[in-house]
């Protein structure tokens, strides 16, 4: 198994939350397609070069049932 150690993922919170949501959300609305649909399309393709750079095949679940929204009280304005 591969560590990603370099960077710290709370590092990126602020990419995620002023440009990757609202890129997303953008594309919803202008495709008039629900979100969940977007990122579903868009998780296999990101899970391949997950699993292309960093992440065996065992480890990209363990992730997922890892990983953690923070509360709507620490979401950025306007994500609320």
């Amino acid at each position: 198994m591969s560590l990603y150690t370099a960077h710290c993922v709370a590092d990126h919170y602020a990419f995620i939350f002023s440009q990757l949501f609202p890129l997303i959300i953008g594309y919803t609305r202008a495709s008039n397609t629900p979100s969940e649909v977007v990122v579903l399309v868009c998780f296999p393709s990101l899970t391949k070069v997950l699993q292309a750079k960093i992440l065996c095949h065992d480890t990209l679940p363990q992730c997922i049932d890892g990983a953690r929204q923070p509360t709507i009280h620490e979401a950025p304005e306007g994500l609320h």
